[in-house]
């Protein structure tokens, strides 16, 4: 148990990596890798780039863009012993045996299985089948489940005696019963897979998958599209070629338009779209042609869903003349080529451009004829008001040259009234330019003598500090020292007073007025 444990430890290190990675680059992380190609690396356990090519899942494209980084992780990882060197426990519970043989088989990863199904049986919204050898005789069967959650999409599939390919994991139940958990089944041979196509397509109808009133519809102006296919097929160049250059904005998704992958390649594609470009016009999605096994991913309920669901409206061109999918029947707008999809788009925006060109000259003509009946018009009434306004001067000119004499006395007499005030300021202004002459003589007398009683009283304190200065003097102990005398401090730097207070041998410091001498009493002296 304990290597089990071991895989699925490096497994999560390598899944936790893969996250990040899509993550820091915007993508789903299937993109990056697939769950089931990070479990056979960490089952595996590859050392070199060589073996990296042996496991499911790793092109030349990815060993050189991932293959160093995850060689490192796996050599940082924990060694695991090979699975057939498991060490069993004496004894286990079968709950234990159970949980052991999940781990050990889980490192198979998804299958797909070819047979016959056999003993069909619905319950509960679940189907509970068998697939057999169809060619063998020795009796070999596998029960499958087929869950509720994919039930839906997979029940038009499950017919007794349809040879399928199931596409599953393998368990044990509690019980000790081995089965394959069915997460996708596809017939097999063109016959069953034209009688799968009308099934669904029958079923999707009854939804109201294909009903024209649900159709979006597309824009009148695209200008932004999202282009969904295979970057190394031949109709993404078909598509561009005859799109023709009007300055589209194509944003491309790679998928895989064909084998196990494609499915849920488009689907998640469709929804990332939908969710992280919300200003894209229409969805594109194309593929070159193919007879009906290569064109069964596009057959698809979860595609069909997907379509249905997307906020953005989707076009289709898929396959040759000849060829239909059930994508084309789910899609707002199919066509039958991915050429015709791109001249259909390049015709809309040609109709537009032409649809603009004859409104603009419309719009010109009408603005001009506009003009012309306007300035008509505007001519006309300028005659009309000037007439009118001569008529009215004329009739009111004696009371309008009443109004104006009275208009000109009035303004008059404002104007002495004016004059009045100036004169009235003027004798204002020069009776407050003497009175403030007046204050400033006042202020500069009492400013002189300020300054003169100011003067006395620092010619007073200087004198007072000359006094001060001589008396401190005479206390200053360096003016003692300059004299001849000196100062004994002891080692605390204390005064000696007395005698009595030292030692023979004590060092004994003497301040003079310049320097200081260290001694080492000899003799005291009492």
């Amino acid at each position: 148990m304990s290597v089990n444990k071991n895989i699925l430890e490096i497994f999560e290190r390598l899944r936790s990596w893969r996250n990040e990675e899509a993550q820091a680059k915007g993508v789903e992380p299937f993109m990056i890798f697939r769950n089931e190609t990070l479990m056979l690396t960490a089952t595996t356990l590859p050392k070199t780039k060589q073996e990296l090519k042996d496991i499911k899942g790793w092109g030349p494209k990815k060993i050189n863009k991932y293959g160093n980084k995850i060689l490192e992780l796996l050599k940082n990882s924990k060694q695991v012993k090979p699975a057939n060197s498991i060490t069993k426990p004496t004894a286990m519970s079968v709950k234990e045996f159970i949980e052991l043989i999940n781990k050990t088989i889980y490192q198979v990863g998804f299958v797909k299985v070819l047979g016959e199904i056999n003993d069909l049986s619905v319950r509960n919204g679940s189907a509970y089948f068998q697939i057999k050898d169809s060619d063998s005789k020795e009796g070999y069967v596998v029960n499958c489940f087929l869950g509720w959650n994919n039930y839906e999409q997979l029940n038009h599939l499950l017919e007794l005696g349809g040879e399928v390919i199931i596409y599953g994991r393998p368990n044990v139940y509690k019980k000790g019963q081995f089965n394959l958990t069915v997460t996708n089944i596809e017939p097999v041979g063109a016959g069953a897979l034209k009688k799968a196509f009308e099934a669904l397509k029958k079923k999707l109808q009854a939804k109201g998958y294909f009903d024209p009133e649900k159709k979006r519809p597309l824009p009148d102006f695209i200008r932004k599209i999202g282009l969904i296919t295979s970057q190394t097929g031949q109709a993404i160049h078909d598509f561009r070629k005859n799109l023709g250059d009007y300055g589209f904005e194509i944003y491309l998704k790679d998928v895989f338009v064909e084998g196990d992958k494609a499915e849920e390649s488009i689907v998640q594609t469709i929804q990332w779209f939908n969710k992280h470009c919300l200003d894209i016009d229409v969805l594109v999605l194309i593929r070159g042609g193919g007879g009906i096994e290569n064109l069964k991913a596009f057959n698809s309920e979860k595609i069909a869903d997907a379509i249905v669901l997307s906020r953005i409206p989707i076009i289709t061109g898929i396959g040759h003349e000849q060829d239909v999918s059930i994508a084309d029947f789910t899609a707002d707008k199919a066509f039958s080529t991915p050429t015709k999809t791109a001249v259909f788009i390049k015709n809309k925006h040609e109709e537009l451009l032409e649809q603009t060109d004859l409104l603009l000259r419309d719009l010109k003509f009408n603005i001009a004829k506009i003009f012309e009946k306007e300035r008509h018009n505007i001519s006309q009434m300028a005659r009309q008001l000037i007439a009118l306004f001569s008529e009215k001067i004329a009739k009111y000119k004696f009371t309008l040259t009443n109004i104006f004499e009275k208009m000109l006395s009035g303004l008059n007499k404002v104007f002495f009234g004016f004059k009045a005030l100036e004169q009235k300021l003027a004798r204002l202004f020069y009776k407050y330019q003497s009175y403030t002459q007046q204050q400033l003589h006042v202020l500069n007398v009492l400013e002189q003598k300020s300054l003169n009683i100011l003067k006395d009283k620092y010619n007073k304190i200087n004198r007072q500090i000359a006094i001060n200065k001589t008396a401190l003097a005479s206390l200053d102990p360096k003016s003692v020292l300059k004299r001849g005398y000196s100062i004994v401090y002891d080692e605390n730097n204390k005064v000696i007073k007395d005698s009595a207070k030292v030692k023979l041998n004590q060092a004994i410091f003497t301040k003079l007025y310049k320097g200081e001498i260290i001694s080492k009493i000899k003799k005291i002296k009492k």
